[in-house]
C-alpha cells in the first residue's frame, strides 16, 4: 500500500507506526522503513586563514570544503534484509552509493521536512541485541556515509 502516494518496499506498509515513529526514510523514492531516532544531520565548513602583509590586527577567515557527518539510524521497524544486503554489498568490495531521504511527517501524516543525502552508502550496520525474557522492541541501526545533505520543506 502506498504512503503518501510513494511505492512501498518489500512488505514495510504500516502507517500505523509511521504515525508513531513521524520519521520514515526512503531510499531511491522506495520506502524502507520508519524509525525512532536520526543522529549525524549536520555540516560544518573548514575555514582557512590568510595572513595579509602589513595587516597585523586582523587574519582574513576564508570559507573552504563543507563536511558533512556521517548519518545514524536507530529503532523502529526496517526492511532489515534490504539494509543488510546493501551494507553486505559495499563489505564485499560493490559499492552501491543510493540517494536517501530522511523525512519527517506532521500527526496529520502529511510530509513536513525531508533531509536529501546524496550518493549515500552504509558504512555500519547493527541488528538487534537480543534477551531471554526482554519485552522491548528489537532496535536495527544502519550509519550512512554520503556526499552531502540537502532540507527541501513540504
Amino acid at each position: 500500500m502506498p504512503i503518501n502516494g510513494r511505492a512501498d518496499y518489500g512488505s514495510y506498509h504500516r502507517v500505523d507506526e509511521l504515525i508513531a515513529a513521524r520519521f520514515c526514510i526512503d531510499i531511491d523514492n522506495f520506502l524502507v522503513g520508519v524509525f525512532t531516532g536520526c543522529t549525524g544531520l549536520t555540516g560544518d565548513i573548514e575555514v582557512e586563514t590568510y595572513q595579509e602583509g602589513g595587516l597585523n590586527d586582523y587574519e582574513h577567515k576564508l570559507p573552504g570544503r563543507a563536511k558533512y557527518g556521517n548519518v545514524t539510524l536507530k529503532g523502529g521497524v526496517f526492511n532489515a534484509v534490504y539494509l543488510w544486503e546493501w551494507f553486505h554489498s559495499v563489505a564485499a568490495g560493490k559499492v552501491e552509493r543510493r540517494d536517501v531521504s530522511v523525512v519527517m511527517y506532521k500527526q496529520n501524516e502529511e510530509e513536513a521536512l525531508r533531509w536529501n543525502l546524496s550518493s549515500a552508502y552504509p558504512v555500519k550496520w547493527q541488528g538487534p541485541d537480543f534477551a531471554a525474557g526482554d519485552t522491548n522492541a528489537s532496535v536495527h541501526s544502519v550509519e550512512l556515509a554520503h556526499r552531502g545533505v540537502t532540507l527541501n520543506r513540504a
